[in-house]
């Protein structure tokens, strides 16, 4: 059967949810091995997924380190949180099998019946209560962190029965909850330098061959294990693109990851092989507003006119993503903070007091990933173009966060994600303090994060929206940072594969809890 092009080009319209939603129901489809009005195909009695990840994931750890997409993908396979994302990215319970919020700051949840961790032991709520709380440890240096910070006390009333108190109220709360990171597992794996290999969710780690693969089969005490049709899964790492793609397109796996934006059409040209995704992940430039010119905010709103969106997701990533003017997933007051504006660019160069040619700045990137070099040569030829000197370095990925971390640059580009879809929570990580090699080195407004802090807090959503307006108007003239575009990341898939489906948005990394729905056809 040919499969229907699942993946499009959407570099000349603006970022959407909406249409991102839309794309993964068509993507749906694709994978389900089936047009609308066919029956679905017959199923393989071996019901093995070969899956090859982009990279070997880091050791599996709920101490530190830095996650990646491979990341999430092993956590939301062999582990599970006290709430999870559905099928169509929306928080639903996940350890939990119900849950009441009592107050602003108060969330009572109720554990399932006789859940067990892959080795045997329950699932008590004291476990819960000793995850949570050590992710909310700055030391822990936990991605959750940003969420779990809040929380205040943990109150345990019997082995499935807790109480979470928070410092202040989160409307996003919940989202963290839900976050991969935030695993729930036993409290040996919380010790400095362990391991978080034994988990609660649909699969379990059977073996890992570094440098080759690891091989995962299913938990039948995982509590939907009733609807999981997979009994194993074998993965292979191919760091390589080219060789992932090749490895698909040849029948040595079913299901890749991190699908690279030249070879889309290759695979969905491909009888048999499609891709699915959606846009979610989004570059901007960074500025040092600490340093050198970028301490001038009139040379950031210039920079921000500057930037030829359209050309820069044709250049970077062929055309497979949206060009972004102002803050992904925001409602309308915060979709067109800039434009496309070169004589605007020019004029803000000069009311700050330079002509052409007379202001030198370094544009940092890096020759790791060739869309982020890519893309910064693109906002390279817009700056020149309105009168910058551009002095462009591309150091190697290790090299390049660490300069970025100490502030050794004028602006960088850099891929950013939030860790929940709403503003109010993840724009701060953005625009305060610690220093990270996403984000402006040095910025701060005390204005800005006051009313965060407040969209935060806030129950009413007329109210919420108001807050949020006040803030992007301050991100529209400060400018702590200029968006650009928000890339397509997708996965491509054999047609053997069937009811995989993509989250929108944020949670598009996380798409791989969705294989609890996949089944090999014959």
């Amino acid at each position: 059967m040919k499969f229907p092009f699942s993946t499009r080009r959407a570099g000349r319209r603006r970022s959407s949810f909406l249409a991102v939603t839309a794309l993964a129901v068509t993507a749906a489809l694709a994978l389900a091995g089936c047009t609308a009005g066919e029956s679905a195909p017959e199923l393989a009695a071996d019901q093995t997924l070969r899956f090859g990840f982009s990279a070997e994931p880091p050791k599996m750890s709920a101490t530190g380190g830095t996650p990646s997409t491979v990341s999430y993908q092993l956590y939301g396979l062999v582990h599970r949180g006290l709430m999870t994302y559905g099928a169509d990215g929306s928080v639903e319970p996940g350890l939990a099998e119900s849950y009441e919020q009592t107050s602003p700051t108060s969330y009572d949840f109720v554990l399932r019946n006789g859940l067990t961790f892959q080795d045997g032991s329950p699932v008590t709520a004291q476990d819960v209560s000793n995850s949570l709380l050590h992710y909310s440890l700055p030391e822990t240096s936990a991605r959750s962190y940003a969420g779990m910070r809040y929380i205040e006390s943990i109150d345990v009333a019997d082995d499935t029965h807790l109480t979470i108190n928070l410092t202040s109220a989160n409307s996003s709360f919940l989202e963290y909850l839900a976050d991969p990171t935030a695993f729930i597992v036993p409290e040996a794996a919380l010790e400095p330098d362990a391991e978080a290999t034994i988990g609660a969710g649909p699969f379990q780690l059977d073996d890992w061959d570094p440098g080759v693969g690891l091989k995962l089969t299913r938990f039948d005490g995982y509590y939907g294990a009733g609807d999981v049709q997979l009994d194993e899964i074998d993965v292979t790492f191919y760091s390589d693109a080219t060789a992932r793609v090749n490895a698909l397109l040849s029948g040595d796996v079913d299901f890749i990851d991190y699908v690279p934006w030249e070879s889309y059409d290759q695979i969905n040209a491909t009888e048999g092989y499609a891709t699915t995704g959606a846009v979610g992940v989004f570059q901007s430039a960074f500025f040092n507003v600490v340093d050198g010119p970028f301490s001038d905010p009139l040379l950031r709103e210039a920079v921000a006119y500057a930037i030829n969106r359209d050309n820069a997701t044709d250049a970077a990533f062929f055309g497979f993503g949206d060009a972004l003017y102002g803050i992904p997933g925001a409602d309308e007051s915060g979709q067109d903070l800039w434009s496309y504006d070169p004589e605007r660019a020019r004029e803000l160069l000069a009311e700050a007091g330079y002509g052409p040619g007379e202001l030198t700045i370094h544009l940092a990137s890096n020759s790791t990933y060739s869309f982020l070099q890519d893309l910064a040569l693109s906002v390279q030829a817009d700056l020149e173009a309105v009168g910058f000197v551009v002095d462009f370095t591309n150091p190697d990925w290790a090299t390049f966060t660490e300069q970025a971390v100490a502030g050794q640059y004028d602006l960088m580009i850099q891929g950013n994600i939030g860790n929940v879809q709403d503003p109010a929570a993840w724009l701060p990580r953005l625009v305060q303090a610690p220093a990270e090699a996403n984000k402006s080195f040095g910025y701060s407004n005390p204005e800005l994060d006051e009313i965060l802090a407040a969209a935060l807090a806030e129950t009413d959503p007329d109210a919420k929206a108001d807050l949020l307006a006040q803030a992007y108007e301050i991100i529209a003239e400060d400018v702590p940072f200029a968006t650009i575009n928000q890339r397509m990341q997708s996965y491509g898939a054999s047609s053997r594969v069937t009811g995989f489906t993509v989250m929108p948005g944020f949670t598009q990394p996380y798409s791989v809890n969705n294989l609890v729905s996949v089944a090999m056809a014959g």
